[in-house]
């Protein structure tokens, strides 16, 4: 999964240490409808268990979410490329990874 964000931070993490979670959920575009498309079936039927039916939908996804993110969210590399739309600028991407492999 892919998450464009706004980092606001003054330095990038280095590679081993731990993001927070509500770094990256707290963005704007990280809701369920936004990132339905980008969940395999496997994410989507685990995701359906937890939420059991439940009326508040984006608030389940968003623990849900939080839960899957704190496994999965050691910085394994960061690799830099231009902006599509404006190439003078540089974009940071971050990977992330629970280390264990």
């Amino acid at each position: 999964m892919k998450v464009k964000g706004d980092w606001n931070f003054p330095h990038l993490p280095r590679i081993g240490e731990e993001i927070s979670p509500h770094i990256i959920m707290f963005q704007n575009e990280f809701t369920y409808q936004n990132l339905l498309e980008y969940l395999t079936d496997e994410a989507k039927s685990d995701f359906n268990k937890f939420n059991d039916r439940e009326n508040d939908l984006e608030g389940n996804f968003q623990a849900w979410i939080y839960d899957v993110i704190q496994s999965v969210n050691l910085v394994e590399s960061i690799h830099y490329r231009p902006n599509t739309e404006d190439y003078t600028e540089i974009i940071p991407e971050i990977y992330l990874s629970d280390l264990s492999n």
